[in-house]
């Protein structure tokens, strides 16, 4: 057995994809929920424990529970299988092991990265002064455990101490140069990160991957914070500070709270929003939204109350939108900032209540002064306001953003629909035939459907759920009427069964290629296993009454053939099946 096997016998596939989006049971054997890989209102993404596959109906992803975390955090089929051993804490047999080893991933740079932390983590403890600056922010020491918190040491002194902590680990010098930890210079190694509070960064999966540095010393004049370099592990566009923490908990609650600090997120997690993140100082890129957006409806925003933070606030409503995010924004008094509020003793919790829509927030935004504007700016506004709501697909909320414009610029709702409805017409006429031309080439490239016919799909989805289905006798009615597509497919499975003698679902992709291995994932779903035998032989009694004249034609004409070729046995074998098929229609009053 191979590692992809140990992985999909032992981990259950719903719980791995119930940590990404809800599944609701569907029937006996199915859970359904809305696609994680794109965005939809009408559930179409269907799971099945029994198979260890998912399809969605939508996008036409499609694999089992290996495939699925390759596909929704990006990594090789190899990252993905480690990733869930190390998930859901397997032992790994010996002989699985063994046979997996070239498939071995290089994780040395989070390895580093890790033991890097834990060193700064140590002095920490070894540092009044540092952690002293961690009870005025009046992070708990539970808190500074479960983050990782940590101090860098100035001084050769400081490099000498790290360097004998990671050779106990293996790494040289080298190895901290070559990840950007500490840097040759002319008087010797140095690190940007000396005397100051270490923040652990870690990436969707838990692995630490880089740092944030703060200062706190008084009189140290440097910039404020300092992070890693971009590395090929370390893109501050990609990662979210918190996020392996917060989770599971934004996936259960459906909403997270974006920050712009790590004071900020360790602050709230400490005071019970576990639902936390930060930027790491940087803009909310439309990576950090498609990641949230896997887990959450609703986005609750608490930027800074200064123009810098407004704008980053209003940047993001479009995307969040396109994204189908609910996002809010939270207001905090002049000057403060999660962290600082929280530190003083007072709640967050009524300001999160009194969150206003991004819509609200952007018309307060663009609405505050309007009639003293000049036409031109005004003209400004309303536009950005109309390229806003357009991009709601609701016709419903669309109204709705209307009447909330008209209110709050005070200009008649009618005047504000119509010149919203004339605008719209023109940019949807501008960009008619540019959607037509995409949707034909969409069109142009989807695969072949397997077949048009309802009760040929269930009679494919069957067979392969379970080809024992296939016996000798059906062989022949199906190879006799099934429509092209269809036939190629059964055909396969049965000339694999002659040579192999079985085949189960498991084996499908040795005998079927890629594209119809997506095709046929979705049949699956189409059936109930519960009464597999049954389902199938009223499938084909339907099948037989349908196509009899035809049936009965190919059987006359393959036995013509079989006695031109003085094939006693074909004949023998042609006229069983014939006659068994005859009477099992006669006894259902079929024929």
């Amino acid at each position: 057995m191979d590692l992809f096997n140990f992985i999909k016998q032992n981990v259950d596939i719903t719980s791995v994809i119930g940590e990404y989006t809800s599944l609701k049971k569907a029937g006996s054997l199915y859970w359904k929920g809305r696609c994680p890989f794109h965005h939809e209102n009408t559930p179409s993404f269907s799971v099945s424990p029994h198979k260890n596959i998912f399809y969605c109906f939508g996008c036409h992803e499609n694999g089992d529970v290996i495939n699925f975390i390759e596909k929704i955090e990006h990594l090789s089929a190899f990252e993905a299988a480690q990733h869930l051993a190390e998930r859901f804490n397997l032992e790994i047999p010996k002989e699985v092991q063994s046979s997996t080893m070239h498939h071995a991933v290089d994780k040395s740079h989070y390895r580093l990265c890790h033991i890097v932390a834990q060193w700064c983590n140590d002095m920490l403890l070894k540092s009044p002064q540092a952690v002293q600056y961690i009870k005025n922010r009046s992070i708990s020491p539970a808190t500074s455990g479960q983050f990782i918190l940590g101090f860098f040491p100035s001084g050769p002194r400081g490099i000498e101490q790290l360097l004998a902590y990671v050779s106990n680990q293996g790494f040289s010098s080298r190895n901290l140069i070559e990840e950007h930890i500490i840097f040759q210079g002319n008087n010797g190694l140095y690190s940007p990160f000396e005397d100051r509070i270490i923040f652990p960064i870690k990436d969707h999966l838990g692995q630490t991957c880089g740092f944030g540095g703060r200062i706190f010393l008084p009189h140290d004049t440097r910039p404020k914070y300092y992070n890693s370099m971009e590395t090929a592990h370390f893109k501050k566009g990609k990662l979210l500070f918190g996020f392996d923490l917060a989770k599971q908990e934004i996936h259960k609650q459906k909403s997270a709270f974006l920050v712009e600090g790590y004071t900020d997120c360790i602050a709230m997690h400490q005071h019970g929003f576990k639902n936390v993140v930060a930027t790491l100082g940087t803009a909310c890129s439309p990576e950090h939204l498609q990641q949230l957006a896997k887990h959450a409806q609703t986005m609750y925003l608490l930027y800074d109350a200064d123009a810098a933070g407004k704008q980053a606030i209003l940047r993001l409503t479009s995307s969040c939108w396109q994204l189908d995010l609910d996002l809010k924004v939270i207001t905090l008094p002049a000057g403060q900032d999660p962290a600082s509020l929280l530190e003083q003793g007072k709640s967050l919790t009524p300001y999160v209540t009194s969150a206003i829509d991004i819509f609200s927030f952007f018309l307060q935004a663009r609405g505050d002064g309007f009639g003293q504007e000049s036409m031109k700016s005004q003209m400004t506004t309303i536009q950005e306001l109309f390229e806003l709501i357009s991009q709601v697909s609701d016709s419903l909320k669309q109204n709705i953003l209307l009447m909330k414009t008209a209110e709050t610029l005070q200009i008649p709702l009618e005047i504000i629909k119509k010149e919203y409805t004339n605008r719209h017409a023109i940019t949807q006429k501008n960009n008619k035939a540019d959607t037509e031309l995409s949707s034909n080439q969409l069109n142009g490239n989807e695969p072949e459907k397997i077949t048009h016919d309802k009760l040929e799909e269930q009679i494919v989805a069957s067979i392969i759920h379970d080809p024992s289905l296939l016996t000798e006798q059906y062989e022949t009615l199906l190879l006799a009427c099934l429509s092209q597509n269809a036939l190629k497919i059964v055909k396969k499975i049965i000339d694999y069964k002659k040579t192999h003698g079985s085949l189960s679902v498991e084996n499908m992709s040795d005998v079927l290629n890629a594209q119809e291995i997506e095709q046929t994932k979705g049949l699956l779903f189409t059936i109930e296993s519960a009464n597999i035998q049954l389902t199938f032989e009223n499938l084909m009694l339907q099948f037989q009454k349908k196509y009899w004249k035809s049936i009965a034609s190919h059987i006359k004409m393959k036995m013509a053939q079989a006695k031109k070729d003085n094939d006693l046995e074909e004949i023998q074998r042609l006229m069983d099946v014939f006659e068994k098929l005859k009477l099992e229609l006669c006894k259902k009053g079929r024929l």
